[in-house]
């Protein structure tokens, strides 16, 4: 392992970085911010890359502008949409087709 993976001055940078994300990203709750950036700090570590705070800034800026924007939009009365307990994401299943003959299946 990496000197750098396991130094004490880590946390700090770590925690410094979430608290600047925190500030642009106010609407996603602290824990998923601290867990963006640990994720990415992790998989820059086990790709073998050291993980600079820039790079994870980034990465998890745009990581989390996608959770922002991939939000559903609230109704005009300012409620935000929410599915019934029990539904799924999945289509109606469509009726069946009949064959289609062509000269091909004849």
């Amino acid at each position: 392992m990496e000197r750098w993976e396991k130094s004490p001055s880590v946390v700090p940078t770590r925690d410094e970085l979430v608290a600047r994300l925190r500030v642009r990203f106010a609407d996603i709750p602290v824990e998923n911010v601290r867990r963006c950036v640990d994720d990415l700090w992790c998989c820059c570590t086990h790709l073998g890359l050291r993980p600079e705070e820039r790079t994870i800034e980034r990465l998890a800026a745009s990581r989390l502008t996608g959770v922002v924007r991939g939000g559903r939009p609230p109704y005009p009365d300012g409620r935000t949409a929410s599915r019934p307990p029990g539904s799924t994401l999945t289509a109606p299943p469509r009726p069946a087709r009949a064959a289609a003959r062509t000269p091909i299946g004849m």
